[in-house]
């Protein structure tokens, strides 16, 4: 990505001031490195070029001067490791195109915010209530009725008369293990009566 770098504009010297002074701040206090005033000065004639790039790259007023306050902020906790002798100006947009690039990254990471009382919610649709929901007791015990008498004893045993694993066993003479067995039988055959009956009343 590139942009044409216009010469230094130096109309808006308070401004540039302002700013230079507000990111120096930001950068002393996380960097011990000693800024000259001749070093700041370098930087800050930089600062209408690099407004000038960066309105080429965001169109919103306020993102150029948060792209140009980091990009200052960053050149002076960088400039122990740079002559700024050479080319000043081309380090410092170079700069600025990183950190442009960087934010368009973290961006297309980013889901869009979507305030929620803007979200459309659906309504539920109308939903024909499951066949279980009309069984009764009485559809349950008629069909109880039906299992042969070891399952029917141990189901009737465990889901009406609330006994346990260790009563059945104890009562019935068997190991526990199998009353967990004919539990699960009587109810697969209960669950295939019911299924049926329910089916016969509805065609």
């Amino acid at each position: 990505m590139s942009a044409k770098i216009p010469p230094a504009d130096r109309s808006s010297e308070v401004a540039v001031a302002q700013l230079s002074e507000s990111a120096r701040a930001r950068a002393a206090a996380s960097s011990d490195v000693v800024v000259s005033d001749a070093v700041r000065g370098v930087l800050t004639e930089q600062l209408p070029v690099l407004r000038a790039v960066a309105r080429n790259l965001v169109r919103n007023s306020a993102e150029v001067e948060d792209l140009v306050q980091d990009v200052f902020e960053k050149a002076l906790r960088s400039i122990g490791r740079v002559d700024l002798t050479g080319n000043p100006r081309g380090w410092m947009v170079t700069i600025l195109h990183n950190l442009h690039i960087d934010r368009c990254r973290q961006r297309a990471r980013m889901k869009p915010h979507v305030p929620c009382d803007e979200v459309v919610i659906a309504a539920p649709e109308d939903r024909e209530p499951p066949m279980w929901s009309v069984i009764t007791t009485d559809d349950v015990r008629r069909a109880v009725a039906q299992l042969p008498d070891e399952l029917r004893e141990v189901y009737v045993r465990f889901a009406l008369d609330s006994q346990s694993y260790i009563e059945i066993s104890e009562q019935l003479g068997i190991p526990k293990a199998t009353v967990g067995t004919r539990l699960s039988r009587a109810r697969a055959r209960l669950k295939l009566l019911l299924t049926s009956q329910l089916a016969s009343e509805r065609s």
